[in-house]
């Protein structure tokens, strides 16, 4: 009998943990919301300009051509690939301006071996399935003392503590092989200084802690087989808010029988393609230039 091929980034993987019925509503159904939430918008614009600017540096440019060709990408990009308004695109241009300039000295010291790297590996195999993550590691640096660490961007408005269990960070490490990650926290903050709002967190994972990890996943993917075969999503009402945010399908799993919840998944959400792993992996710079054609056959298909 063949095997079950199953493939997965982080980003999949958590929407089912917290819930089979979103998941299932997400990327079975392909059903989105009709927009997305300015923070998806911001940190594109982040990761556009992190993109660029380590791009170069790892080529050899220096730190001013370097900067200003990223803060140039996010004025691209926010005409191109955005709804944002000006005050905020503005925002998020001083706010990388400054973080350029905060690591400016660190920056130009790293070893970097790959920015936006994507990857896709065998995480286990067995008579019945194959499971295969993927992902895209912003950045991968080494030295003396670190080989092909990776490093994660978050953009931020409130302080919070780094997650250590993230299983998008273990995926990271498993994928590089490293016990070690930086997360490049980017904060939104008006009222902090410099040093509190852009701060690099080292995390470390023993290979026990990344085996356990790597356990769990595999016990969860079965589960997700079984679903797969029964064609049953499960309801886990426990996560219908989570983080002071309600789910986007709540109305959706609060309705009164399948034809009603039909009615409003058809009414309130838009018909997506599907999940494909090659656009996951692509760069951000790679995205902005399909968005660029796209606008540029818009222009001449109305002419």
């Amino acid at each position: 009998m063949a095997k079950v091929n199953i493939v997965m980034d982080m980003s999949q993987f958590d929407m089912f943990r917290l819930c089979e019925e979103r998941f299932n509503n997400r990327y079975n159904l392909n059903k989105t919301a009709t927009t997305k939430a300015p923070q998806l918008d911001r940190g594109t614009l982040v990761h556009l300009a992190c993109e660029t600017y380590y791009e170069m540096l790892k080529d050899g440019s220096n730190y001013q051509d370097a900067s200003v060709a990223a803060l140039s990408k996010i004025r691209q990009a926010a005409v191109l690939t955005t709804d944002l308004e000006p005050e905020v695109v503005n925002r998020v241009i001083d706010v990388m301006e400054e973080y350029f300039d905060y690591w400016r000295v660190a920056d130009q010291n790293l070893h970097i071996v790959a920015v936006e790297n994507p990857f896709l590996y065998l995480l286990h195999e067995d008579d019945e399935v194959r499971i295969h993550l993927a992902g895209k590691i912003d950045i991968i640096t080494s030295d003396n003392k670190y080989e092909n660490k990776p490093m994660d961007h978050k953009s931020y408005d409130r302080t919070y503590e780094v997650n250590r269990m993230s299983n998008q960070f273990k995926n990271y490490c498993y994928a590089t092989k490293s016990n070690y990650l930086d997360v490049n926290l980017i904060g939104f903050q008006k009222t902090l200084k410099p040093h509190e709002k852009y701060r690099r967190v080292p995390l470390s994972y023993d290979p026990y802690i990344l085996e356990a990890w790597k356990q769990n996943v595999i016990k969860v993917m079965y589960h997700y087989l079984t679903c797969i075969a029964e064609n049953s999503w499960p309801l886990n009402e426990t996560s219908c808010d989570k983080y002071n945010r309600r789910c986007e399908y709540f109305n959706v799993c609060d309705s009164s029988g399948a034809e009603a919840k039909f009615y409003k998944l058809n009414a309130d959400f838009i018909t997506v393609e599907p999940w494909d792993v090659s656009k996951v992996l692509r760069k951000a710079s790679e995205v902005l230039d399909d968005a660029i054609r796209e606008k540029e056959k818009e222009t001449q298909d109305s002419v």
